[in-house]
């Protein structure tokens, strides 16, 4: 197949690379001059200065890694040309533009998928298999702690000028988050949400570094998210409390962890020393492939993306308002 990557940054070069891996053909869309020359010589493909120029040729797909406020805007020019869509999290960084977004992907009976790259992981797919299965029977409460100094992030790079540092481009840890997308997976949808935030920590930032969220899911489920731009060294470790015991995965261990009352004893799942962290967004990717040849169906497809761009949303407004918001 043939695909378009809008934006040559580490995101994007990565699904650049593994595309060509899949022995996919792709171009790309990368304004900056001398990364686009650099995109070009590494890689040999067209890299185009503007999202219209690519769009003079044909694509069966695009993946649009550009800062979040572009999303939209490239998606719907991308969509109107009637290519399937493979989105970056999060969707945008606000609601605009995304009903018409929404009516031309019906309209031309698009793909959709927005990265969640860790539904790829061993120990999320485990997990996934574990609490669906009732292991440790009805979920009750829930946690999740994730975070990574954002110098770290791309140390190669100066970290003031990302789009995670800027308001401007869409930037701050709660719409840098994964995890609000994957405790409902794992779950069910948040039905409201409480959060604090702000910028605590050093960095030179005008975003806030910092997230504590309770929230309440749709099955009455009841749990926290923190996340922030401060931990160091990186870590992210998920609980799962249950009826009939408890569930664990810490990032650092490398193991998902799961206690059972009935045999009063833990079984550890030790992940593969040598895996290669890459190979989620291989197989992310090779989802994608198999959803757009009809072999799948999405696991997060523009409407996940548009109920989990709202919880963040919410979680933004209950800072600002100071009380719980029920999530539309």
């Amino acid at each position: 197949m043939r695909f378009l990557v809008v934006g040559g940054g580490s995101i994007g070069k990565r699904h650049l690379r593994n595309l060509l891996y899949l022995s996919q053909e792709a171009s790309v869309v990368e304004p900056a001059g001398k990364r686009a020359g650099e995109i070009r010589k590494k890689y040999n493909v067209k890299v185009y200065p503007a999202l219209d120029e690519a769009l003079k040729e044909r694509y069966d797909a695009a993946v649009i890694c550009s800062p979040n406020i572009y999303h939209i805007p490239a998606a719907l020019k991308i969509a109107r040309e009637g290519v399937h869509l493979f989105i970056e999290k999060p969707l945008s960084h606000n609601l605009n533009g995304v009903t018409e977004l929404v009516r031309s992907v019906k309209k031309k009976k698009l793909h959709t998928f927005m990265g969640s790259n860790f539904k790829f992981h061993p120990s999320f797919k485990l997990m996934k298999k574990l609490l669906d299965s009732g292991r440790i029977g009805r979920v009750l409460s829930f946690a999740v702690i994730s975070g990574q100094y954002l110098p770290d992030w791309h140390p190669w790079e100066d970290y003031r000028k990302g789009y995670s540092a800027n308001k401007s481009l869409g930037g701050g840890i709660l719409l840098d988050s994964h995890d609000f997308d994957y405790i409902q997976w794992f779950l069910n949808p948040v039905k409201r949400i409480a959060c604090l935030t702000g910028k605590r920590g050093g960095l030179r930032i005008d975003t806030e570094d910092i997230a504590e969220t309770i929230a309440e899911l749709k099955d009455n489920t009841i749990g926290s998210v923190h996340v922030d731009y401060l931990q160091r060294p990186y870590g992210k470790k998920y609980y799962f409390y249950g009826e009939k015991g408890t569930l664990e995965w810490d990032y650092r261990e490398k193991r998902v962890s799961l206690y059972e009352v009935g045999d009063k004893k833990w079984r550890y799942f030790k992940e593969d020393k040598n895996y290669d962290l890459n190979q989620m967004y291989v197989e992310e990717m090779k989802h994608f492939l198999r959803v757009l040849n009809g072999k799948e169906d999405s696991k997060t497809d523009i409407y996940t993306a548009i109920q989990v761009l709202k919880v963040i949303l919410s979680a933004k407004e209950s800072y600002r308002s100071k009380r719980f918001i029920n999530v539309a």
